[in-house]
């Protein structure tokens, strides 16, 4: 779940050192992990948004279309490595990572404290005592989209956000950084560069429940209201 429009609040993560942390921490990981640094090196990676997660300072991402058609594989369970340390030069403490992992891509990162990537050492990472958990889906999220008349979806797209002070529920990411969410029963597509919640015309509710992970963005991008 994380906070839309309001990430000039929290701290801002620049892209580049982002992935500069990331390629680091994946070059000391097995042979097995490398091709999540191919995906990074690609350069998956679109933005960096907070999120409210299991620690205070967690991180979600948004993706290029072009390079995650590549890698995206929605079949394959989601998991995180936790453990990661790296050495933080300001504090003289290790900060530790959790990076998680969802339909075979990266799918963020969340840190024990503030996560300021200028001050790690990212020549100081130790991956000694790493751990991999594996994730099952959550049994409310199937209930909340099986309510809602949906029963195909990719499960890690779909989480609670808060847009302009309302809840709603996320559904799927679109092209720059833009989404479809619902809220009490209706659609609607979240526009980053509008900064606006424009609403779904009612009158293609059950063509998006029938048909919502196999749309494609133009055909959601029409069902916007007139």
């Amino acid at each position: 779940m994380f906070n839309f429009f309001r990430k000039k609040e929290c701290i801002e993560i620049d892209v580049n050192r982002f992935n500069a942390m990331l390629i680091a921490v994946l070059e000391k990981l097995p042979s097995e992990y490398s091709i999540y640094l191919k995906q990074i090196m690609e350069g998956i990676l679109q933005d960096i948004v907070p999120v409210i997660g299991d620690s205070d300072y967690s991180f979600g991402v948004s993706y290029k279309r072009e390079v995650i058609r590549k890698y995206e594989k929605k079949d394959e369970k989601d998991f995180s490595i936790t453990g990661i340390k790296i050495f933080n030069e300001k504090t003289s403490n290790e900060t530790q990572l959790e990076i998680f992992f969802s339909s075979g891509v990266i799918a963020g990162v969340s840190s024990d404290n503030e996560l300021i990537l200028s001050d790690l050492n990212l020549n100081k990472i130790n991956i000694d005592f790493i751990k991999v958990k594996e994730k099952e889906m959550d049994e409310n999220v199937k209930e909340i989209m099986l309510s809602l008349g949906i029963k195909k979806f990719n499960p890690s797209d779909v989480f609670e956000v808060k847009v302009k002070g309302r809840r709603m529920l996320h559904l799927r990411d679109l092209s720059d950084g833009d989404f479809l969410a619902s809220e009490d029963g209706n659609y609607y597509l979240i526009s980053v560069s509008l900064r606006e919640v424009l609403e779904i015309s009612s009158s293609h509710y059950d063509t998006i429940r029938m048909n919502l992970f196999d749309l494609s963005e133009n055909d959601i991008y029409s069902f916007i209201k007139d």
